[in-house]
């Protein structure tokens, strides 16, 4: 809603809803000069003699301020959703480069994976440590030819994130076959500028 400001003389400003044209029509004469005398419009009493500036200017109080507020409300929840999507993508990512370092033996790869406190139990119930892990591919005592992913579940945390995949394995574990389907759960966490695996689970289905 338009409002128009009404300055006096003495600093004061007189602020009514009349239009601008009104006012001017009701305090000038023909000639365009200032009227002096006493004029009121609407509720609005002014002493016309003392009028220095009359300007029009839109009512900020009557904006709709709750529309800035809605839009930023939404905004954010996007800028949520952006970066939980980017979060999932990371792990996805992080859980498959994992499961390629057990198909081929990639020590490296696997020393940066796991955490050096690693506590991991394995389907037989037995706790395995990460230089026990990484033993077993440094020697050939676990062989995998196969390690792929048909679900994987990701539920993310305030550093990191817990995930549950169903893993298809082949390949030797010593003298015995690997051959079947395991679900797999880790427990992501960021240590110093990189995810490490620092617990985790594996069941025979």
């Amino acid at each position: 809603m338009n409002q128009t400001i009404i300055t006096l003389s003495t600093g004061e400003q007189i602020r009514t809803e009349a239009p601008e044209q009104q006012i001017l029509e009701h305090i000038t004469n023909n000639q365009g000069m200032m009227n002096k005398a006493f004029v009121v419009i609407g509720d609005v009493h002014i002493a016309t003699a003392h009028i220095v500036k009359i300007e029009s200017k839109v009512n900020e109080t009557h904006l709709p301020v709750q529309t800035e507020q809605e839009d930023t409300s939404v905004s954010t929840v996007q800028l949520e959703k952006t970066e939980e999507i980017a979060d999932r993508n990371q792990f996805e990512l992080l859980e498959q480069e994992l499961r390629e370092a057990m198909q081929t033996r990639d020590i490296f790869a696997l020393d940066t994976f796991l955490h050096d406190d690693l506590v991991f139990i394995n389907h037989e119930g037995i706790y395995v440590t990460k230089e026990m892990d990484l033993e077993a591919h440094r020697t050939l005592a676990v062989r995998f030819t196969e390690v792929s992913c048909s679900d994987l579940q990701i539920k993310p945390t305030k550093d990191g994130a817990v995930t549950i995949s169903r893993i298809h394995l082949e390949g030797q574990e010593g003298d015995e076959k690997i051959s079947g389907d395991f679900i797999y759960s880790r427990v992501w966490q960021l240590i110093g500028d990189q995810y490490q695996v620092i617990a985790g689970h594996c069941s025979k289905l």
